[in-house]
């Protein structure tokens, strides 16, 4: 006797979820099952596009909201640019962790960031 699938499994066969989010999947199997963790995990996509959508139709009011524009990008290239180098610099010369490095590089950054915004003159 042959016996038919449901449709709902061979769709649930199709897993996005679990090769996107990696690790978030893997934590949505853990807590709430295979099938609960299908369902959320798709849902977070979808969540994810809508807000990538959100943000590209709404781009106007997010740039000025967060303040970006093209002096603070590149201020941001500059600081990830920087931050890189130094963990090159910490692991690979100096012999530091990967954590280690990636910790001193990230603080060493994140407090030049905010020297460089509590320097900078304010505009009138």
């Amino acid at each position: 006797m042959i016996q038919e699938a449901t449709t709902l499994r061979v769709v649930m066969d199709l897993n996005l979820g679990e090769s996107i989010l990696g690790g978030l999947y893997d934590l949505y199997v853990d807590a709430l099952g295979a099938t609960m963790a299908w369902w959320l995990g798709h849902l977070t996509l979808i969540g994810l596009v809508a807000l990538a959508y959100w943000v590209i139709t709404n781009w106007g009011d997010v740039s000025n909201g967060l303040g970006i524009n093209g002096r603070r990008f590149s201020a941001w290239l500059v600081i990830i640019g920087f931050t890189v180098a130094q963990y090159i610099l910490y692991h690979n010369h100096w012999g530091f962790p990967a954590s280690g490095a990636f910790v001193t590089a990230f603080g060493t950054s994140a407090y030049l960031w905010w020297q460089w915004y509590q320097i900078e003159p304010q505009k009138a």
